[in-house]
């Protein structure tokens, strides 16, 4: 299949488009029950969808007593057997 081309106005050119064969996700962690009236909120990096959905699930029922960083959410989720995470770029860069 050609690749598909379409006008530019901000480039005042022809620009290729590339087909997207993979869905990513990201946005943050809501931390509920801390003693910030709004609760806290965690960055988390893009990732793949399937690893996205897999991780929603598992927080839904993650619980501490400690507002912990994201690796230490990552070490606990990994230890409960899940498969790592594909991110869209290494989170550490």
């Amino acid at each position: 299949m050609p690749p598909l081309t379409r006008w530019s106005e901000f480039l005042k050119k022809e620009i290729s488009i590339e087909e997207i064969k993979q869905e990513y996700r990201g946005g943050r962690i809501d931390i509920a029950g801390t003693e910030s009236v709004f609760g806290e909120e965690l960055a988390l990096p893009i990732m793949h969808i399937e690893d996205w959905n897999r991780f929603s699930h598992w927080l839904d029922s993650y619980k501490t007593k400690t507002v912990k960083t994201l690796d230490e959410i990552l070490e606990s989720y990994y230890n409960d057997g899940n498969n790592e995470i594909r991110w869209w770029k290494d989170k550490k860069q």
